[in-house]
Formats: structure tokens, sequence, C-alpha cells
């Protein structure tokens, strides 16, 4: 018995312990998961449960232009925050027990009280929608709800006096803020770009595009952050846990660009649209083609970064009111519409677009020409009004159908001839016009320091193709900029290095960074990609294209500007990508490259207008009257802007021996000519002008046409109705001082 006992007793233990092994182990390495494996993720939980963290923004940096001013600034808004689970705890059930048990009755009808005077508060400040506020205050499970993002101070100051009054601050609370301002609304916009929302927020406070999106790590800097200790209810407890992490300034930028010329440049693109009646919009660059750098970039039609969301070009406007008439703004139609119009006008097409360059691409081939020693300045060139490139195939026109007959070089250029252009081509041969394709950076991106860069377009079977028997045609046609495409900014990056002594140099935008401090952290040197053509050739291409705008005869004539010596070249190239199979297409782009001094350059500036609209298919001529082309549409329009720039950055005129004997020439008759062609004669005179009125066309001018008056005297153009009905006796002044 008593073995029998023992045995019992030790079978017993052994299963105890087996049983309490058994169910340890588990227990352990539950333990251990909890504790070890999952440690961080637990005590995230309970760090969560236990404080409450509110971040605290980081000042953005600003951008700055060239000379200091604020094209993009950040200033401090407050979020308006409402908690319903505060709300609710904030409502102690203790204070409505009696006895021991609630008095449910008392207690909802205080909770509704509160909440009632919070929403009718926030509805009579802000007009919150009322129904969609009580559904966000009954939320219990929810500490945090914006109400709005970005309170203005006076705002702000009508929610703090509510909170103050009412004792609202369990439920509400402001913590501040920051919002992005442009103070110069729409200028230079693709370039700045825009403050988009996040994903997970409704804050505008990440870069979209531009200097906004590439600069974003730069700009943004690091958000600050006040931890404290929160009950159950979320609130927060005055005696708990606190800790406060420093935000971390973001690093202001100081761009190439200058705001007075970038607003000049648009002026200038919005001027030309109107008065030319263009359908496409219009783009255009201004650069230090010494340097590189970027003075103005700009494409039409374009935004305001301020409100980005919206339409800003009149003309998209109608067409979307239009269709919102016929069909309803929520039907997919407008949407598609919407999209479609919001797409262009946020589109940079000065550096994100291909385009067919045309004639402004002749002095890249005559350099070429120059370098490689096929042909010199002393050749002559004979266009009969075509030429075919090769065997069996159609002849190619020049834009003088009857051939501009025996031709110098300096004439070739002056007459933007085809002929001749493709007579240089086939001297060059196409190796060697390859070759020079790839050392002016025309197969490559730039490099620009700026998302959204585009690329070239060329022949599809490549080096091969254009060397080979099939690529004769194609030789001949890029002598003069028609079937392939670069984007503007590789064009002109490609123009700065024929008339800067051959330098092929990277564009930029950004000049500088600088910390809180003041400290420079970043600064861009000059970056030269490679030394294209020598500089005797570039002065040799510098002179002809001075030629082409000085002399009355060169078809960038229109650009000249009494007192400055501009250079440039003029270009009309047909939108082949947009023919198919029809053989007639009214869509050319108008175009003008132009440079002055032309003895010591300081600005290259491209305008481009895309299609000014014919009087009639199949016409040459704008309603108005004004002829189709390069030389009559943009070269007005960028000589003026090259002459207000140079005004602007205080660079001295220089008369030539024309320009001083024009200074007293008689006054010209422009009465029915539009403004822009108008200012252009008046100021090639030497004479300068004032406006009375409104409209495009000039109705009556004084002096009247072959009036001698002393150069620089202002005259008047009157535009529309508003010409003088009569004339009055000019009083003599002779003897008199200024005074009387």
């Amino acid at each position: 018995d008593g073995r029998n006992n023992r045995s019992l007793f030790r079978r017993t233990i052994f299963l105890l312990v087996v049983l309490g092994i058994g169910i340890f182990f588990p227990l352990v390495a539950q333990l251990y998961k909890l504790q070890i494996v999952e440690h961080e993720e637990w005590e995230r939980r309970a760090a969560n449960q236990q404080t409450k963290s509110v971040s605290v923004p980081a000042n953005r940096g600003t951008i700055y232009d060239r000379e200091g001013r604020a094209m993009a600034m950040s200033a401090t808004v407050y979020k308006l925050i409402l908690s319903p689970m505060g709300v609710y705890g904030a409502v102690e059930k203790k204070q409505y027990e009696k006895d021991g048990k609630l008095d449910e009755t008392a207690y909802e009808k205080a909770l509704y009280d509160l909440r009632k005077t919070i929403v009718d508060g926030i509805v009579d400040l802000f007009g919150y929608d009322e129904e969609r506020l009580w559904k966000r205050i009954e939320r219990i499970d929810s500490g945090y709800e914006v109400l709005y993002f970005e309170l203005e101070e006076e705002d702000a100051e009508r929610a703090r006096q509510l909170i103050s009054e009412k004792k609202l601050s369990a439920g509400l609370q402001l913590t501040p803020s920051s919002k992005r301002y442009y103070p110069f609304s729409s200028v230079g916009s693709h370039i700045l770009g825009y403050m988009g929302q996040t994903k997970d927020s409704g804050e505008n406070k990440v870069g979209k595009a531009g200097i906004e999106a590439g600069y974003e790590d730069v700009l943004s800097g690091e958000l600050g952050r006040v931890v404290t200790s929160k009950n159950g209810w979320g609130m927060e407890m005055i005696s708990g846990y606190e800790s406060y992490f420093d935000a971390q300034n973001g690093y202001d930028v100081t761009l190439t660009v200058d705001e007075r010329i970038q607003a000049m440049l648009e002026q200038t693109l919005a001027e030309g649209i109107e008065t030319y009646d263009v359908q496409n919009g219009a783009f255009g660059l201004v650069i230090n083609p010494k340097t590189g750098a970027v003075l103005a970039m700009a494409s039409s039609p374009d935004f305001d970064p301020n409100h980005y969301s919206t339409i800003l070009s009149e003309d998209l406007q109608r067409e979307l009111e239009a269709l919102a008439a016929e069909n309803g703004k929520d039907s997919g139609e407008y949407g598609k519409a919407w999209k479609e119009a919001w797409d262009k006008q946020m589109r940079n097409r000065a550096i994100g677009d291909a385009y067919e360059p045309g004639s402004v691409f002749k002095p890249i081939t005559v350099s070429i020409g120059l370098e490689e020693g096929a042909i010199s300045m002393d050749d002559h060139f004979y266009c009969s009004g075509s030429m075919t490139a090769g065997p069996g195939l159609k002849p190619t026109h020049c834009h003088k159908k009857s051939g501009h007959l025996d031709q110098t070089l300096t004439e070739a250029v002056e007459n933007s001839c085809n002929v001749a252009l493709m007579t240089i081509a086939q001297r060059i041969g196409a190796e060697t016009m390859w070759k020079y394709f790839e050392d002016f950076g025309l197969f490559d991106k730039t490099g620009i320091d700026m998302a959204g860069e585009g690329g070239s377009i060329f022949w599809s079977g490549g080096k091969e193709y254009f060397t080979g028997p099939y690529g004769v045609q194609s030789v001949a046609s890029s002598s003069f900029g028609q079937t392939f495409a670069v984007t503007p900014l590789q064009m002109i990056s490609a123009f700065a290095a024929v008339i800067n002594g051959g330098h092929l140099l990277q564009p930029y935008l950004v000049q500088s960074i600088t910390d809180g401090d003041g400290n420079t952290v970043y600064y861009h040197e000059t970056t030269e990609v490679r030394q294209v053509i020598s500089e005797d050739t570039s002065d040799k291409v510098r002179n002809i294209l001075e030629q082409v705008v000085s002399t009355k005869e060169g078809s960038g004539h229109n650009a000249s500007m009494n007192g400055y010596r501009i250079g440039g070249k003029t270009g009309t190239s047909e939108k082949i990508d947009l023919k198919g199979k029809d053989e007639t297409n009214d869509d050319v782009m108008c175009s003008f490259m132009g440079f002055a001094p032309a003895d010591d350059p300081q600005v290259l500036v491209l305008v481009v207008y895309d299609t000014p609209k014919r009087s009639a298919p199949g016409s040459n001529y704008i309603a108005s009257g004004t002829y189709i082309s390069g030389g009559n549409i943009a070269a007005p329009m960028a000589g003026a802007l090259i002459a207000n720039i140079l005004d602007y950055m205080g660079i001295e005129k220089q008369y030539s021996s024309d320009q001083l004997a024009a200074a007293d020439a008689p006054m010209p008759y422009v009465v029915g000519k539009e403004l822009t062609v108008a200012k252009t004669a008046v100021q090639s005179a030497g004479l300068e002008c004032r406006t009375v009125g409104t409209g495009n066309i000039v109705t009556h001018q004084v002096p009247s046409a072959g009036v001698s008056i002393p150069g620089g005297s202002n005259v008047i153009l009157y535009l529309g109705d508003d010409a003088p009905e009569g004339q009055v006796e000019t009083p003599d002044l002779t003897g008199l001082s200024p005074t009387a």
C-alpha cells in the first residue's frame, strides 16, 4: 500500500509538472513575443494612447529673383481642429450621478448643449455646413477633425474669441500652420510651380511643379513637434508629460530670373497673341548668352500659383462655359474638357515641348559651314526659287518663288534663303552635319536644374538614315530648321553658342541657396559643356545677324530699334507633324531669336507665336492685313522687348551711322497699322510715342506723316475712336522760360 501511494504521488507530481510546463511554456512564449519580438509595436501603441503629438510647422524657404524680390514666400495661418472625443469627454458623467445612478436625461442634454454651442459658433463665424458638422462632432472615436486648414489671422482671432468666451478648449483648438503666397500672381508661374495636396492631408504643403517641386527637400525644412500626455478622451493633461522638438526651417533659393524681365516677356507674349489673333498660345525665353543664366521663361496660357486649380485663360473659360451650358458641369464631356484646359495652362512649353524651329536655325548651319571651311564670307549663292536635293525628289521651294538670284552669304541670311542654306548643307555633308548637331547639344537634354524638361525629336533611322541615301532630303530640310524638332531651351542654348564665342553652356535657373543664418550653401558657377565653334566663326556669324536686323532688306528689320545694336534671325516654320495626309496646313510657328548689344551680347531672346489666325483658309495674311511670317509678327514684338530689357538693365544706347541719320527723319505714316508694328516704325525713326485710347489699330497720329521733328521727340498714336476732331493754334513760345 505504501508503495502504491508513493507511486501515485510520483505520478501526480509528474503530471502536475508536465501540465505546468505545458501551460507555462506558451505563456512564456507569448510574453517573449510581446516584450521582445513585438516590443516596438506595442510601445508605439502605448505612446499613441498616452501622448498627444502636435506638429510645429517649419517655415518654408523663400524663392527670390536675382534682385532679391520674393517671388514665393510663406506666412503663418492656422488650422482649426475639432476633437469629437474631447467634447464627449468634457462632459463628466459623475456630475450627473445621484445616489450612484446616472441621470441620463440631464447628461445627454449637457452633451447636446456643448455640441450645439460649438456647431452654432462655427456655422455663424465661417458658414460651415451645419449638417456635415453635426456628423463630424458625433464621431466620438475621433480626436482630430480638421475643419479649416488655412485660417488667416483675422479669422483665427474670431475663433480664439469663440473658444475663450464659450470655454470650448476641450473640443476646439487652433494650431499654427503655413501658407504659400506668390506676390506677383501669375508672373513666373511655370518657373515657380505651385504647392499641391499630399495624399493623406488636405494641406497645400508639397511642391508639385517647377522650382517648388524640384527643390522640395531644400525648401521644405523639417517639421517640429510638441508631445504631451493625454487622458482616455484625448484631452491634454496639464500636469503630465511634455516635450518639444524644434522645427528646422527650409533654405532660401535665389533664382537667375529677374521678375521685371519676366513680366516684360509675359506682356510681350500677351500683346502678340491679342494683336495677331494667335490661336495656340506662345512661349519665350530670355537668357544671358555668356553664362547660360535664364533671365525669363514664359508659356501662354499660364496660371496663378495662388489659385492653381482656376482656369486663368479667358478663351479657355469661354470654351468651358459654352460646354457647361450645352451639357452641364456634371457631364463627362465637361470634366474631360476641364482637365485638358488645366493641363494646357500648366504645361511649360519653353522646356517641355519640341517644335520645328524653322529659319532661326539657319545661323547654326552657317556657323558649321564657316567653321569647317565649306563656305567663306566671300562666297556667292544663286537662288532660282527652288532646288532639288537629289535625284527623284520633289523640288524644295524658297519662300520667294521667283528666287533671290545671286547673293552673298550675308545677303542669303538676310533674305532667309532656303536654297542657299540647302547648298551650304550639301557642301558640309551629312556626316559633319550630324556631328555638329551632336556638338550643339541637340540630341541631349540641356540638364537645366528644373523638372519637366523634354527632349528633341529626330529621324527614326538615326545617323544611319540621315547619312544614307534616303536621308538626302532630310539633310537639305534640316539646314533651314525643318523635319526635326527641338525644345525652345535646346534651341536658345545652341544659338547662344553661335554668338558667345562658340561655347555651349548649360542653362540654369537657381543661382544660390542660403540657410537660415544667411550662409551660402550652394552657388552655381557657369558650366561649359564644350567649345563647338571658334571665336572667329562666332564673330562672323554675329556680324551677319546684325545685318539681318539693321539692313532694311533684312528679314529681321522689324526688330530694329533706334539706339540699339540688335542682331537676330526670324523663323516661320510649318508644323509638319500636323499635316497627316493633307498637304495644306495653316498652322505655323512665327518666331524671332534676337540678341543685343550685337558686339557684346548681354541678352538673348526667343519669342514664338503658335498659329496666327489667317483671314481665310489658305491665306497668308491675318484679318488686319499683316503677312504671316516671323519677320512681321515675332520680330517687332521681340525687338521692342529687347529694347525694354536693355533700358531696364541700364545699357547705354549705341547709334550706328544709319541710325544717327534716321534720328532726324520725317515722321512715318502708321495710321491703319497694328500698334506693335506702329511702335516699331516710330522707334526705328528715332522717336518715342505714347498712346491715347484703346484698341490695337492706330486710327490717327500726331504729327502727320512726313513732318520732320527732332530725334527723341514724343509723338502721339490714337487708338479706336479717340482721334482728335479738330485742331488748335499753337501759341508762340519763343523767348519764354520753360516754366512760363
